[in-house]
């Protein structure tokens, strides 16, 4: 879930992106989606928030609060698992901004399928959320050195997979930032 700050954070980074395109994968209730929204006012006709739901519940409350807010008109919203969706998209199309908040065992299929669908414009930037996980990631590199990560969970060691993923990979520069729960910003090499 977006807090109102981080939702701030994600409407400031679209109106710096000068995106007119923003796919987001995870909408929950729609908060995150509404607040990148508010960052497309202005763009044209072009200017689309497309977002990913697979719970057919999240994507009830979010179709609502989306369609009551005064912004439906920017915002698609889509059911379906996000892997199968996202191999589904129009490749022609490219977005400015791609917000990553969905199940963390996938974050590094959503990167890579993005990244090989070529589904980021060159000036546009991923923002993967939760990367640090109420601070637990950290404490994966120190279970490793006791051989003991039984008391790890899943969520956490995805994401700690996730985070060296994208630190090793040449195809993207990124910034771990330790606001919120973690947030990476990532942005293509040329």
């Amino acid at each position: 879930m977006v807090s109102s700050v981080q939702g701030a954070f994600l409407k400031f980074l679209v109106q710096m992106s000068k995106a007119t395109r923003v796919l987001e994968i995870g909408t929950f209730t729609g908060y995150s989606a509404l607040c990148m929204a508010e960052g497309l006012k202005g763009r044209g006709k072009e200017a689309k928030v497309v977002t990913l739901e697979k719970n057919i519940e999240y994507f009830k409350v979010a179709k609502e609060n989306i369609e009551s807010s005064g912004l439906g008109h920017l915002i698609e919203l889509k059911l379906g698992n996000a892997i199968d969706t996202l191999l589904n998209l129009d490749n022609t199309v490219q977005y400015g901004l791609i917000f990553i908040d969905a199940d963390k065992g996938n974050y590094i299929n959503y990167y890579n399928i993005v990244l090989e669908r070529n589904l980021l414009s060159d000036d546009g930037i991923i923002v993967a959320d939760n990367v640090l996980f109420r601070g637990l990631v950290s404490q994966v590199t120190k279970t490793k050195e006791t051989k003991d990560l039984s008391k790890i969970s899943s969520t956490v060691k995805h994401l700690h997979s996730f985070n060296e993923y994208i630190a090793n990979d040449r195809r993207t520069t990124q910034v771990l930032l330790p606001c919120f729960d973690g947030i990476t910003l990532i942005r293509k090499n040329f």
